[in-house]
């Protein structure tokens, strides 16, 4: 068993005796149906999720129903080539695999146990051979900034679909002191800009939907802050990158990359707008970051809770944010991590801390 230093669950050794079981699980993917198409992406995340014999039985009824699934999980012995084959044939579109090192001292140290990156490495090679998509997920601390560009290698070396960065909220094990500044967040996420647009690799943000400011600026030609000294160091260090086709980001700014990696997606998705979390006992939270719920599966549907609690009501408006980001007029596509937010004030609704843009005022036209 994994204990990540920076994950916003606790590791237990034992599973919760109140778990979904396989029927109540079939029933929340009912639940999702209830939405309509097209159905939203339905992830299947942890802990670990191969930890779940019924999981590619889950998989099969989501994928049957019209959904498209994935599944996300970290490099353990339990992803051998049997349960790959077996979420294959039930249909899984995508596999996601932790990566936030490019080397077994960076990324085992991250993982709390040793060997976990030479096995990441073989889950990736073996969903290779079989042809299923794939997709790396690290998340940037402070550890691991400069070894970035080394990661960013490994996608591409390895021919992942999409490398999907995480950035760090301070809840459950990650701590502030683990979170790039706002300066540095800038420079990271201009680098990622940069680095889908010379190289053949796709790159998403998550929990920093400021990319999506970045990419509407600099294609639009408007983006006038300057660069910082990381920017730079990082841009340095992919210049002898394959090349790639021009290509818009799959951050989805204006409607147009959201397919790219061949997973659609709405755009402007945040916590709690387009994004639900349903947890191992059917607890519903605005995403997997953001630890306030606002109902039960059990009790109430997924619908109801999404369309009528006052939590996500609150955050599918972002007329509704303050400070600086109620002001933005990149609110509708952006919006900041209220995951972050509510870390650092205890207020969802309030800025994102880790943005340096100073905002204009007004809505955006797309």
């Amino acid at each position: 068993m994994l204990a990540c230093r920076h994950c916003r669950a606790r590791a237990i050794k034992k599973r919760h005796p109140d778990e979904l079981t396989t029927d109540e699980a079939f029933g929340v993917v009912d639940q999702i149906a209830e939405f309509g198409r097209p159905y939203p992406l339905v992830v299947f995340t942890g802990g670990d999720p191969l930890m779940r014999e019924d999981i590619s039985d889950i998989v099969e009824y989501a994928t049957l129903k019209g959904m498209r699934t994935a599944i996300a999980f970290s490099g353990t012995k339990l992803a051998t080539e049997e349960r790959l084959r077996d979420l294959m044939d039930a249909g899984i579109s995508r596999i996601a695999i932790s990566l936030d090192g490019s080397s077994s001292e960076i990324h085992d140290h991250f993982r709390g146990i040793s060997g976990t990156f030479e096995t990441s490495l073989e889950i990736l090679e073996m969903a290779r051979e079989m042809g299923i998509s794939r997709q790396i997920n690290t998340t940037v601390t402070k550890f691991n900034i400069d070894d970035l560009p080394n990661i960013a290698r490994i996608g591409i070396e390895n021919e992942i679909a999409l490398w999907d960065v995480f950035f760090v909220v301070p809840t459950g094990r990650a701590k502030k002191e683990y979170m790039p500044d706002a300066r540095e967040f800038e420079d990271i996420l201009n680098w990622l800009y940069d680095l889908s647009k010379r190289t053949p690799l796709n790159v998403k943000s998550s929990a920093a939907t400021h990319l999506r400011r970045v990419e509407y600026m600099r294609d639009s030609g408007i983006y006038n802050m300057e660069h910082g000294e990381l920017y730079f160091r990082l841009l340095d260090a992919i210049k002898d990158f394959p090349s790639g086709e021009d290509k818009e980001i799959v951050a989805g700014a204006h409607g147009r990359s959201m397919a790219r990696d061949g997973i659609s997606r709405m755009m402007g998705i945040t916590d709690g707008r387009g994004m639900f979390f349903i947890s191992h006992i059917g607890e519903v939270y605005p995403s997997g970051f953001l630890p306030l719920i606002a109902g039960n599966v059990r009790k109430t549907t997924l619908k109801e809770i999404y369309m009528e609690s006052k939590l996500f009501q609150d955050l599918k408006n972002p007329d509704n944010l303050k400070g600086k980001c109620g002001r933005c007029e990149y609110r509708y596509i952006c919006g900041g991590s209220r995951a972050r937010a509510y870390a650092m004030t205890g207020d969802y609704l309030a800025s994102e801390p880790s943005c340096l843009y100073q905002p204009k005022g007004g809505k955006m036209v797309i």
